[in-house]
């Protein structure tokens, strides 16, 4: 059984690149991972089911979001936007989630919140992520997801 499907997201030194940890593709099947000596505590991503599905959350049970069209590489939430959207961090480094830099909400206050989900403010539209670390679009979450009958790439990850 994968971590995605028993509800946890371990993350550690194994899925760690030049100071930041991502997510996609590094999932584990244990509780814990074993981080590099010296690396510091592994960084636990859950999931917590909630009134749009069920979403990624911090250790401290707060939904994880993403800024529509911000990547690791071009990231536009800086300054002011980071006091209202705090970073998620690994290990003292941002954390990037199927290559989108993450992000909690300032107006969740307590675990299981999701007041951020389809905000759209001076830096962008913000949504939610689901257990795959995929964004929760508006539609998506007051309506049920699309029967189909695409099979997976073959080789692709089973998240």
């Amino acid at each position: 059984m994968s971590a995605f499907a028993k509800g946890k997201f371990v993350l550690g030194a194994a899925c760690a690149t030049a100071l930041v940890v991502t997510l996609a593709g590094c999932g584990s099947s244990s509780a814990a991972a074993n981080p590099a000596a010296g690396s510091g505590p592994a960084t636990t991503l859950k999931t917590m089911s909630t009134s749009i599905g069920t979403v990624l959350v911090s250790a401290s049970g707060l939904t994880v979001y993403e800024l529509v069209g911000d990547t690791a590489a071009a990231q536009t939430c800086t300054g002011d936007c980071l006091a209202a959207w705090p970073l998620v961090l690994a290990n003292g480094s941002q954390m990037i989630v199927n290559g989108h830099p993450a992000f909690t909400f300032t107006g969740d206050r307590s675990a299981g919140e999701t007041n951020g989900q389809n905000v759209t403010d001076q830096w962008g539209r913000w949504l939610a992520l689901d257990a795959n670390g995929n964004p929760i679009s508006a539609s998506a979450a007051t309506s049920p997801p699309a029967a189909t009958t695409t099979a997976p790439a073959a080789g692709g990850a089973a998240f």
